[in-house]
């Protein structure tokens, strides 16, 4: 499994996240099998998107 985590500012909106999950989700679809898992995580002071890509997908 490849692991990314992007951080963003506590108050990023929701907008913003879905935004980068997108953008992200576009660009990896046309170089794999989008098998990708997005999970969205918060502390006191960030936000953090974490993108899981699954094994046995890349080419």
């Amino acid at each position: 499994m490849i692991t990314f985590k992007k951080t963003f500012d506590y108050y990023a909106t929701d907008n913003e996240l879905g935004d980068y999950i997108s953008l992200m989700a576009d660009a990896v679809e046309g170089d794999i099998d989008p098998q990708i898992v997005f999970d969205v995580e918060s502390d006191d002071q960030h936000r953090y998107v974490i993108v899981n890509i699954l094994d046995k997908v890349l080419h």
